[in-house]
């Protein structure tokens, strides 16, 4: 599939996937006899997955290093990295509960003086 199609199903822009491939996050695909790049399902599956943790926080040097050892079988290394970002998101998850509960008092005591 060509990368209009794989940005329709990625939500990525054409010019991050191409920036993605320049940084290493992503090999670059195949070219077809065009030269376009002729992407397949795993390029996808991998370029969602390269978005989840981008927007989940994990720096790109940080899912650059994840890929690269995904890739060379390097499972103990991928899986401290995951467990590191899980960690870190769980962290965040108590924190934005805090910070719901408070708001939520902050609305309470706001409503109660009207």
């Amino acid at each position: 599939m060509k990368i209009a199609d794989v940005s329709r199903k990625t939500g990525l822009s054409a010019h991050t996937i191409r920036y993605y491939e320049k940084q290493g996050l992503v090999k670059a695909p195949s070219k077809d006899a065009s030269g376009h790049r002729a992407f397949n399902e795993k390029d996808v599956e991998l370029l969602n997955w390269v978005a989840c943790l981008k927007k989940s926080g994990m720096s790109l040097n940080k899912i650059k290093t994840y890929v690269a050892a995904f890739d060379a079988e390097d499972n103990p290394l991928a899986t401290d990295i995951l467990e590191q970002h899980l960690l870190k998101l769980k962290q965040q998850l108590v924190d934005i509960h805090h910070y719901i509960d408070v708001t939520d008092v902050k609305i309470k005591r706001l409503k109660s003086l009207t």
